[in-house]
């Protein structure tokens, strides 16, 4: 079994265990930290704990087997101490420590990219991109691993880095019904919102589309300007895209991209991006549903 089959049988694993963890009582890992008094402030409180959080655990002792399902939950504890008010500075300088130490037992540092990893494309846990990022780098500068999970990992970092939040989306090309090729800042129009569908040939992208295009709050917004729908079919265009595609309203721009799957952070499908007038990214891997949410309230 390669590294790389490992990984995902690991990924897998935590899976399962993840499914059941709510049924069962369990104890933790390991102590976590209790802030002192001294800490008298939300953030404060956040920090230390985060800071101090892995000083119980031994990261040089293998992690058993049957502790997956404990080592997984240490490491939602982790991630929500960060989320209720660390700083993110303190909570990236904390992965940098955690993965350096980690490196002691090598299956042990594996364990904790796949964790993470499930954690950001299989479990839909919210992270902020760099503290993923500061992961994925932990990953592809770990020397020791095979080239095979290095690169795993420099991938992710490379399209994760192309559409994070706050930065301009990587500049895609795709070619359009007329088989004339753009790319996608080519789509500037003025508009306040982005909305950039990245759909399959599949019948949930086609049901997704048509909620989204049947929405008449929506459609005010695309027809005044607002916002411009750009729906992107991953792959090469099929002819049933072709002309699925002409029933949409005049008013969106449709394309088809065949290498949008290996530049952009996609974990879902059908997946939607939000970008601002500048094209900057201000959400990302949304649903129809959360879409709609925003324009109807």
């Amino acid at each position: 079994m390669t590294q790389m089959k490992r990984l995902l049988y690991f990924i897998l694993v935590v899976i399962s265990l993840f499914s059941a963890r709510n049924a069962v009582a369990q104890d933790v890992l390991f102590e976590y930290p209790v802030a002192p008094d001294t800490c008298t402030n939300i953030e404060s409180r956040c920090n230390y704990s985060v800071q101090h959080f892995w000083e119980k655990c031994d990261l040089g002792k293998p992690f058993e087997a049957k502790n997956d399902s404990l080592l997984a939950e240490a490491m939602v504890t982790y991630f929500e101490i960060m989320k209720a008010g660390a700083n993110v500075n303190v909570s990236l300088s904390s992965v940098r420590d955690l993965m350096f130490k980690a490196q002691a037992n090598h299956d042990n540092f594996t364990k904790l990219l796949a964790i993470a990893e499930y954690l950001l494309y299989y479990h839909d846990f919210e992270f902020i991109d760099d503290l993923y990022l500061t992961f994925a780098k932990c990953g592809m500068d770990a020397t020791w691993m095979k080239k095979e999970l290095r690169n795993h990992y420099g991938e992710q970092y490379k399209r994760i880095e192309a559409s994070k939040l706050g930065s301009p989306i990587y500049n895609f090309e795709y070619t359009g019904i007329t088989g004339t090729r753009k790319h996608i800042a080519d789509c500037k129009s003025g508009a306040e919102l982005y909305v950039i569908i990245m759909s399959d040939s599949g019948s949930g992208s086609s049901i997704e589309r048509m909620r989204l295009s049947a929405d008449v709050a929506f459609g005010q917004l695309v027809e005044s300007g607002k916002v411009k729908v750009i729906n992107i079919m991953l792959g090469d265009a099929p002819k049933k895209w072709d002309s699925d595609s002409r029933s949409y309203s005049s008013t969106w721009e449709v394309g088809a991209s065949k290498d949008v799957e290996s530049k952009l952070d996609l974990r879902i499908v059908p997946c939607i991006y939000l970008l601002d007038e500048n094209f900057n990214v201000v959400g990302k891997n949304k649903t129809v549903d959360f879409v709609l949410s925003l324009v109807n309230g």
